[in-house]
């Protein structure tokens, strides 16, 4: 299979998630069903590693156990708590301001410039989420501010991976999820919400898209993005990655029936021209640092 074509398909199944998880919020208690999301996706990747014969060794846990808490226990906390909170499609917005908010902490903490349209890329991302609340800033969803925090959580573990100059490999991505699931474990303990008997009210439907979405799609996911890196590069895959939120918007309108809002789709067209801008000057800067290599 073409990895053009794994990329589309690791694309529907990232963006698929969010509307099972919108699905399941509705029986499963949030912090429940964020630990069974990471305890599956540890499994499924746990036996991809296996049959692979990949070594679990591991020589930076303690740093992987500080982004696991960060990338995973944190993130999947609040994000789980604002998704119980927020439509699906304000969702997908929020996933699509990821691109520009990592270009930000790019520039705050990793000392990188940035040039003229790379600002104009991050003001029309800025004006793009402002037209989606209506300029109703101090009247936003508190759902809205804890997506935002699970993603700059997200995004501060990919910082630390950058400055720690660790490799972004498989093993890594398991031990993230085995200390993040380490600590939602304990926290949905402590809440109360270890609770079994909504997990036997689920339907054997829901079952079945959280087990091939959430669970065998998060491991094809890490698996077809690693790959697609070392076989077209890290800013062909970036562009992928741009269409997960787009993916989440059109099924929030077919699975969730949710409404058609033409605001959210101006505010849409807007932030995709914003990623565009700013995948094209980081793919300017990369030919250019590729042809003073030569």
């Amino acid at each position: 299979m073409s990895i053009y074509i794994q990329l589309l398909l690791a694309s529907f199944f990232w963006g698929s998630n969010v509307i099972v998880m919108k699905l399941l919020l509705d029986e499963i208690p949030f912090l429940l069903l964020a630990t069974m999301r990471v305890f599956l996706s540890l499994i499924f990747l746990g036996i991809y590693l296996k049959w692979k014969n990949i070594s679990f060794e591991y020589n930076y846990k303690n740093k992987a156990l500080a982004i696991g808490i960060l990338a995973i226990y944190l993130n999947f906390f609040f994000t789980f708590l604002g998704m119980n909170q927020v439509k699906g499609i304000d969702n997908a917005f929020m996933n699509a301001l990821a691109p520009i908010l990592t270009f930000v902490f790019s520039l705050l903490l990793l000392k990188q410039k940035g040039n003229m349209k790379e600002y104009i890329a991050i003001g029309m991302t800025v004006f793009a989420f402002l037209l989606s609340i209506r300029f109703q800033i101090f009247s936003i969803k508190i759902g809205f501010w804890y997506l935002f925090l699970g993603m700059v959580l997200y995004m501060l573990a990919n910082v630390c991976i950058q400055k720690w100059k660790l490799h972004n490999s498989l093993i890594l991505s398991f031990y993230e999820l085995l200390f993040g699931f380490f600590f939602l474990a304990i926290h949905c303990f402590v809440q109360g919400q270890f609770q079994l008997q909504p997990l036997f009210e689920i339907s054997l439907f829901h079952w079945l898209l959280f087990l091939i979405i959430s669970g065998i799609g998060f491991a094809f996911i890490q698996v077809t993005y690693m790959r697609s890196i070392g076989v077209i590069g890290a800013l062909k895959t970036s562009f992928f990655l741009s269409l997960n939120p787009i993916i989440t918007y059109i099924e929030s309108l077919l699975f969730l029936n949710e409404e058609f809002d033409i605001i959210h789709f101006i505010g849409f067209v807007i932030l995709a021209i914003a990623i565009y801008m700013m995948n094209g000057q980081k793919e300017k800067r990369t030919n250019s640092l590729s042809h003073n290599d030569e």
